[in-house]
């Protein structure tokens, strides 16, 4: 996929136009007489299906337009900015993301990646005239049912007879295209190819859709088996040369490893704005009031990982345009982070709902649904189990990459608001990393924050940093020793290092996001305080012995989550205004 470039700080103005838009249209999502409000999609959620005022709203928006790149009729630039979007879309329901269109995508991803000229322009036409792809991934062999997930694409004369059949695929009853990986006929191996053809209408020949599967959550979302019996294919629907399914799947997993999880951010902040609701709605001696430690901690707590899980998913998305090689581990830590840490958020965030964080219906029933939704983020083809095998993968490459000099890591990498990106390579993104740039820019950002000097949180911020340092270096000499074994009991320690270069990586992200903010002095992002409260829990979370943040630091952003809540802000990196 090419994205031109051109016109990039123009582009910057027309996503916030239309994010606001969007946000406009959807309404308040706490309004009980709005129609696209937090009910109505409970209720919805409640009935197993996607609200149909919301599909309606978005297909007058135009939302596929998002999916197709700018060079083909469409308005994807930077995937940061669809990430940006999508979180509209996945703060009112995660079915509905995913259903009308984060499945898309994902098909629509690789043929961006591989697909001929011919291909490219018949997707993108069929996107942009409303219609809907649903995708059937490879499984990695870390991944679940490869085995009972296989297509076998048999040659046949210069066609081929597609069998197999895949146990759950979303938007496979309402697709009007699907893509979907085969193994040749005589390959035992990992080898496969890709298809893109039209999809069977039900009671075709050789094709069967099984029947629809239940979902504890996104159950709006429409799941169904997909099963074929010799169905034929033709040689023009094998999209790029045979074989070729692993580069394709190779280029296409790094984008949706992240994307996808930062679109999910939406449904987390519809899940932290849904506890601070409802501690506001409480009197001061109540338990659950904001004036107990107890709600207040939870609440600050959940918005540092918030702001902490962005900031990770900001790095990683704007790496696929300035550091491709570099994004497959990168988006694997995203992957492998982020529903491990929002799912910790919601149930943490459970306390000070205490009975209501079970409603499922009421004021405060987008609770209970956002829980049952984020954990769905962490599965399929690409999750948490085949992400961490990725970053697992990567350790053992780490002794060969180079570390980068101070000024070789753009900026641009950390900046949220900066749309001067160059287009995507996705040819780059099966290629081998050299560098390990975002881990090895913690050194010179440790410095930076120790002469920054000031106040207490300056103080913190420099402490908390050099401890960061500190971890880095103790995971590389764990590293070294795990190299130099050979003893065969390595297996339990690599995941371990994983988990702990994954929490690196995000420290090392909020430093980077910190340093490089280009705006005015007093905005939030270059206040120390957000960036201590986010240290602070990842370094707890490496060491559960490490001191806690200083009480102003809270106090900062406690006072920040209040006055987003009451002006109707994201709790992101953006604070971007919601419902109006």
């Amino acid at each position: 996929m090419s994205v031109v470039a051109s016109g990039a700080g123009l582009d910057g103005v027309a996503v916030e136009e239309r994010i606001a838009r969007l946000e406009h249209d959807f309404g308040d999502l706490d309004d009980p007489g709005n129609p696209l409000g937090a009910e109505q999609f409970a209720a919805a959620d409640a009935e197993r299906r996607i609200l149909p005022a919301a599909e309606r709203l978005l297909d007058d928006f135009r939302l596929n337009a998002e999916f197709v790149p700018r060079e083909l009729g469409g308005r994807l630039l930077q995937l940061d900015s669809l990430a940006r979007v999508m979180r509209a879309v996945f703060r009112r329901d995660a079915s509905l993301g995913l259903g009308y269109g984060m499945s898309s995508y994902m098909a629509a991803v690789v043929v961006w990646a591989g697909g001929s000229a011919e291909q490219r322009r018949d997707t993108a036409e069929l996107l942009l005239s409303g219609g809907r792809m649903a995708c059937a991934y490879p499984e990695p062999a870390e991944g679940n049912d490869f085995l009972q997930n296989r297509f076998i694409a048999a040659p046949n004369g210069d066609a081929f007879l597609l069998s197999g059949r895949k146990e759950a695929l979303n938007n496979a009853s309402r697709a009007t295209s699907l893509l979907l990986f085969a193994h040749s006929a005589e390959d035992s191996g990992d080898g496969h190819s890709a298809f893109l053809f039209g999809a069977p209408k039900p009671g075709s020949a050789g094709f069967r859709l099984l029947p629809r599967r239940s979902t504890i959550g996104i159950r709006g979302c429409l799941v169904h088996g997909l099963e074929f019996t010799r169905y034929g294919l033709t040689a023009d629907q094998l999209l790029g040369p045979p074989h070729t399914g692993a580069e394709l799947a190779a280029r296409a997993f790094p984008v949706i490893r992240c994307v996808g999880p930062s679109m999910a951010l939406g449904s987390a902040d519809t899940a932290l704005r849904t506890a601070v609701a409802f501690a506001r709605s409480h009197r001061s001696r109540s338990r659950a009031s904001l004036r107990m430690p107890r709600t207040r901690t939870a609440l600050v707590d959940a918005f540092t990982d918030l702001l902490l899980c962005d900031a990770l998913a900001l790095v990683a998305t704007r790496a696929l345009h300035l550091l491709p090689r570099e994004s497959p581990t990168l988006s694997a830590v995203v992957k492998y982070l982020l529903p491990t840490v929002l799912t910790e958020m919601v149930y943490d965030l459970s306390i000070v709902l205490g009975s209501e964080s079970y409603a499922r219906q009421g004021t405060y029933a987008a609770f209970q649904k956002s829980a049952r939704d984020l954990p769905m983020i962490g599965l399929g083809p690409v999750g948490s189990t085949a992400s961490r095998a990725a970053i697992v993968a990567h350790l053992g490459r780490l002794p060969g990459l180079r570390a980068p000099v101070d000024g070789e890591v753009p900026a641009a990498l950390f900046r949220p608001l900066d749309p001067e990106l160059p287009g995507l390579r996705q040819q780059e993104l099966s290629l081998p990393a050299d560098m390990d740039s975002l881990v090895g820019t913690l050194e010179s950002t440790v410095r930076q924050a120790s002469a920054a000097g000031g106040g207490e949180l300056e103080e913190s911020l420099a402490g908390y940093a050099a401890a960061l340092g500190a971890e880095l270096a103790r995971f590389r000499r764990a590293c070294a020793e795990l190299a130099n074994r050979h003893d065969g009991h390595a297996g339990l320690r690599v995941y371990a290092l994983a988990d702990r270069y994954a929490l690196i990586a995000a420290g090392a992200a909020c430093l980077g996001v910190w340093r490089h903010h280009s705006g005015s002095p007093g905005d939030f992002l270059a206040d120390p305080a957000w960036a201590v409260m986010a240290l602070s829990r990842v370094l707890r979370r490496l060491d559960p012995g490490t001191p806690g943040p200083p009480r102003l630091g809270e106090e900062r952003l406690l006072a920040e989550l209040v006055h987003r809540f009451d002006d109707a802000r994201s709790y992101d990196l953006y604070s971007t205004l919601i419902g109006r």
